[in-house]
């Protein structure tokens, strides 16, 4: 009898680099974080590298999330980057070679920023049996370096101060002082409210979501994100996002929960405020 002789699986590893570019005048930056399977380092005059992984590893087909934590940054909430500072991949089973490429927007908290270690970078993979991502070791956890100080030039921003509206509202930056008055707190089972309070919100959807767990798993996003992203944008994941939540929390959806329990931008506050000020007057 002739023996078959199995070939192993060759899988391809990835290698993991991570980029800061500053804009001093504004306090505001990015960071690239490139995944790919050589681990050449770009030529960018404006860029600097702050981590590169030393061993390549292999990717599992499936969802990968790219999170990043550190005290010295926020998210760039002015083009709308996800306050949870996290993104994800879908790595496909039929690719041979899957690389990409995630950037973040980010605000500087301070003037000054290194020398040493100013955050750290995870890649994780999703465990599709229960969504989480914490039953493996990260596919990467990599220190963010300076070897150098730098220092930035603040930039002043205006102050949003709090005040009153007619309605009794209180719109305010500041969530300890934010107040929504009972006249203004629908509950979200209208669609047309639903559908008017997506728009404010579409950027901010998925961090919304990951706040409502255990009401929605990261399984239960990437369904909304598959289903509906590519065809109709942030929008309509939002308005799924908000009609679902009414629907399994009925006694928690309404609009004072939505306005003051997840960090929502002031532009957003007062945008999602004048809508229902708008459908109140309507009726």
């Amino acid at each position: 009898t002739k023996k078959i002789l199995k070939k192993k699986d060759r899988r391809k590893e990835y290698h993991c680099q991570v980029y800061l570019k500053l804009y001093p005048t504004t306090c505001k930056c990015t960071l690239d974080v490139i995944v790919n399977s050589t681990n050449e380092i770009i030529s960018d005059n404006q860029s600097i590298l702050l981590a590169r992984s030393r061993l390549g590893k292999v990717i599992k087909p499936g969802v990968v999330r790219v999170r990043l934590v550190s005290s010295l940054f926020t998210a760039d909430t002015d083009v709308h980057e996800d306050p949870s500072l996290t993104k994800l991949e879908i790595v496909k089973k039929e690719h041979s070679n899957h690389s990409f490429d995630k950037q973040f927007a980010l605000q500087l908290k301070n003037n000054q920023i290194g020398p040493g270690v100013i955050g750290k970078l995870f890649l994780e993979s999703l465990d599709p049996s229960n969504g989480s991502y914490n039953n493996e070791s990260p596919i990467y956890e990599l220190n963010l370096s300076l070897s150098s100080e730098y220092q930035i030039v603040p930039a002043s921003f205006p102050q949003k101060d709090a005040h009153t509206e007619t309605c009794g509202c209180i719109l305010s930056s500041d969530e300890s002082c934010l107040i929504i008055s009972d006249q203004c707190n629908l509950k979200l089972s209208d669609t047309k409210l639903i559908h008017r309070l997506a728009e404010p919100i579409r950027c901010q959807w998925k961090t919304i979501g990951r706040e409502l767990a255990p009401c929605f798993s990261e399984v239960d996003l990437l369904d909304i994100h598959e289903k509906y992203f590519l065809a109709d944008g942030n929008h309509e994941c939002a308005y799924q996002l908000l009609r679902e939540w009414y629907i399994r929390k009925p006694h928690q959806a309404d609009v004072r929960f939505l306005m003051t329990k997840f960090k929502l931008t002031f532009d957003a506050i007062v945008k999602i405020h004048d809508e229902i000020r708008k459908l109140l007057t309507c009726k």
